[in-house]
């Protein structure tokens, strides 16, 4: 894909700007699939609502795909400890509107406190996707029964439709994204300079 983009834009083929490319892709692939598990996810809802009321389809969504809510809220976790930031809360289980929340106690620099809200407020995407990747590779093939199927769907949903991003993850996300393309740019660069397309 790199190729080609270089191709159309007419840009030299240098380590900087493979670099640069890649960096902008991610990230837009990052954003974009925090958009549209939302945008599914809203849909989902709001059919389901339809069908058998508000209340059932919030049951439906929040509670009975809560193990999407546990890995959400590990994620956020996980890459704010990853980044340096400290963790003040977790909280897995719902409580009134909310699923769960991570509060986080950023560190540092202004820099790395941009980087650490960054990180971790995209990091419910990134772990997702990892997870559904993993899921479909490693267990889908070796599944041979029904109730096989059906744990591995409903582990599946529960983990896609938690892939969202919240108005606040968006806005920390935002708030970060220069650190955190300039990280991106400096992981990409290195094995660019070496001749190594990732």
């Amino acid at each position: 894909m790199i190729k080609e983009l270089l191709e159309l834009t007419s840009l030299p083929d240098t380590p900087a700007i493979t670099a640069m490319l890649e960096t902008i892709l991610l990230l837009a692939a990052v954003m974009l699939t925090g958009f549209l598990v939302s945008t599914a996810d809203l849909l989902c809802v709001k059919l389901l609502s339809l069908i058998l009321g508000g209340r059932p389809a919030f049951l439906i969504r929040n509670y009975i795909t809560w193990p999407g809510t546990v890995l959400h809220e590990l994620s956020h976790a996980l890459f704010a400890f990853i980044t340096g930031a400290g963790i003040k809360e977790i909280r897995l289980f719902p409580r009134g509107e909310k699923l769960g929340s991570v509060s986080i106690i950023p560190r540092g620099n202004l820099l790395l406190r941009s980087l650490q809200l960054s990180l971790s407020a995209v990091a419910p995407v990134i772990t997702g996707l990892i997870c559904l990747i993993l899921m479909w590779v490693c267990i889908l093939p070796g599944l041979n029964k029904a109730w096989h199927y059906i744990l591995f769907w409903y582990f599946f949903i529960s983990v896609f439709f938690h892939m969202s991003l919240s108005p606040e993850d968006r806005k920390n996300f935002l708030s970060g994204i220069i650190p955190t393309a300039v990280l991106i740019f400096l992981i990409f660069l290195v094995p660019a300079f070496l001749g190594i397309r990732l």
